[in-house]
């Protein structure tokens, strides 16, 4: 069955009722989440710039993430309340990254109770991303391979501890992930049946990709690859189907870029390129290792090419500028033990492997299998491709940014890509009586479960999972650091447990601090000592393991609880 068959088939009723299940139950989830976790270290800087577009109306804080989704997540705050705000913070300069200092303004400015509800509507702002990643993606996956297969990737989707724990935030990893199926997904139908008004909607889509996200600056290019390959590699075979015109490819690319420039309010567009001043190597045309100290420069200021109108919004080129220097200094790393001054090529691909569920790489065999062995179970390649392509070009793209390697978010990107194609797996369910079918099934069946009830038994901690191969919680760190387990997510539940434990005295602490303790009203004796002192020491897991090695101490001790994942609680009596 063609996909343009699949797709104009209604769906049964138990599948629109799985659907919609499934949907309303990832916004609970998300809900919860947004209410129950603290701000991580990251969004504190995205709530800073969230706060500052809507007071000032300018995009020159955090220009290294384009601003729709924070300009979303900032919307509750300018429309339904009063918040207090300091900004003598500010700084023009785009090495001073303002945003954090920013952020911790915005929060000491306003007592404890207004901070949470303030986090609280910016994230259920973002969460309508999520839950329009997932509705698109099913499509996808239902045009590409069945109805059963849009609910399985649904099923991925709502239950992927990537997707739970940095949906719930105001980071725009997940919401990029969403936008970028919805590209897709709009493209590939106008590769299909390239009409004008198709044209138009992929354009508008493909413009909203690096709105919110700057790796999607690729993807003008992956879709010129892709209606290459539609167009010349792929034939359709079908004499009277319109192939998609070059000229509708460029209009598309046009309205992207004019979605785009319209996303900054055009402030900046047609900027000389000589004017600019730029701090990455790159452009500044210098050699920059770690260490090297800031220095602005403009390589195209003396050239010709100095005198070219950038048709991008000032802000959107000073970004990449600024994201390129912080690849090319590098910054402190760690993975399997090993401290670096930046990163590793091969960092996402460990990171997937211990902290995606485990049924998620059984279905991925399923599928490679079922894409070799049987042809029932695939669709045409000129379609697979279109997932493919992009699946592994991003991931590509990635981790060839190896000047640090800290955060999982980044990769979150090719999730909904891989979801989609293993999604083809529940297919078998509707093969004739197989060995290959009961095979399929069994996996399928066991692979949905285990991955739901994995991710469940880590929730509302999802943002520091880990599989099964990670084993002991107390054993993660050795692997892994940085935002795959402590970013400061569990406060909320800190400032809890030490309002029930007044009596624990002395008590020291030292945890990532994505809020002050001060503004959390936690009372407290000072940070943890470098060396072994009596009384209740209270520590992130990440600081245990700092590079530094002065809380080596600690080690020689058991904790006795963590607070999640994140924070542990020793008592020290010598």
């Amino acid at each position: 069955m063609s996909t343009n068959e699949i797709s104009n088939i209604r769906p049964p009723r138990r599948i629109v009722l799985s659907v919609v299940l499934l949907l309303v139950v990832q916004a609970l989830l998300l809900c919860y989440l947004s209410w129950s976790t603290s701000p991580n270290r990251t969004e504190v800087g995205h709530l800073g710039a969230a706060v500052y577009f809507w007071h000032t109306g300018k995009f020159d804080v955090f220009n290294v993430n384009p601003p729709l989704v924070r300009v979303v997540a900032g919307l509750p705050i300018a429309l339904f309340c009063n918040p207090k705000y300091d900004l003598t913070t500010y700084s023009p300069r785009p090495q001073d990254r303002c945003e954090w200092s920013l952020g911790h303004s915005f929060v000491v400015a306003n007592n404890f109770d207004d901070v949470r509800l303030y986090v609280f509507l910016t994230r259920l702002a973002c969460i309508p991303f999520v839950l329009l990643g997932g509705w698109f993606g099913y499509r996808f996956a239902s045009e590409l391979y069945g109805d059963l297969s849009g609910v399985l990737f649904l099923i991925l989707w709502t239950f992927s501890p990537f997707i739970l724990g940095w949906g719930a935030t105001i980071c725009p990893d997940a919401a990029a992930a969403s936008m970028g199926i919805v590209g897709l997904y709009t493209f590939w139908h106008w590769l299909k049946k390239p009409t004008w008004q198709q044209t138009i909607v992929a354009g508008i889509c493909l413009g909203l990709m690096p709105l919110t996200k700057m790796t999607w600056i690729i993807a003008p290019v992956l879709w010129l690859m892709l209606w290459i390959v539609r167009r010349y590699v792929f034939r359709d075979g079908v004499a009277n189907r319109a192939k998609p015109p070059l000229r509708q490819l460029a209009v598309m690319m046009f309205v992207a870029l004019y979605v785009i420039n319209t996303g900054y309010l055009f402030d900046g567009t047609f900027r000389l390129l000589g004017s600019y001043k730029f701090i990455s190597g790159t452009l500044t045309n210098t050699t920059i290792t770690h260490g090297t100290p800031f220095k602005i420069g403009n390589r195209f200021s003396d050239s010709i090419l100095g005198y070219v109108p950038v048709p991008l919004p000032a802000e959107f080129v000073q970004g990449i500028d600024t994201q390129k220097r912080d690849f090319e200094v590098g910054i402190e790393s760690y993975a399997r033990g090993v401290w670096a001054d930046s990163g590793w090529w091969w960092y996402y691909c460990y990171v997937l492997l211990l902290k995606e569920p485990l049924g998620v790489w059984v279905l991925t065999i399923l599928a490679t299998f079922a894409t070799i062995l049987s042809r029932r179970l695939n669709t045409v390649w000129r379609d697979e491709v279109t997932i493919l392509l992009p699946l592994f070009t991003v991931f590509i793209f990635v981790s060839s940014q190896d000047g640090f390697s800290i955060h999982p978010r980044y990769i979150i990107l090719i999730l909904p890509l891989l979801y989609i194609f293993i999604s083809k797996t529940a297919a078998c369910l509707t093969c004739g009586k197989t060995a290959l079918k009961l095979l399929m099934t069994g996996g399928v069946l066991a692979s949905a479960l285990w991955i739901v009830a994995s991710s469940m038994s880590f929730y509302p901690h999802s943002l520091s999972y880990f599989n099964e191969l990670g084993g002991n919680p107390k054993e993660w760190s050795n692997y892994l650091q940085g935002s795959n387990i402590d970013w400061g997510q569990d406060l909320y539940e800190l400032k809890t447990w030490c309002e029930k434990n007044q009596d624990k005295q002395p008590c020291y602490i030292t945890v990532e601090q994505s809020l002050p303790l001060e503004t959390l009203n936690i009372k407290h004796n000072g940070s943890v000592p470098q060396t072994q002192t009596n009384g209740w020491m209270i520590i992130g897991v990440n600081l245990i393991n700092d590079r530094s090695g002065k809380y080596e101490w600690l080690k020689n001790h058991e904790p006795k609880m963590m607070i999640g994942y994140t924070i542990w609680i020793y008592e020290i009596i010598l």
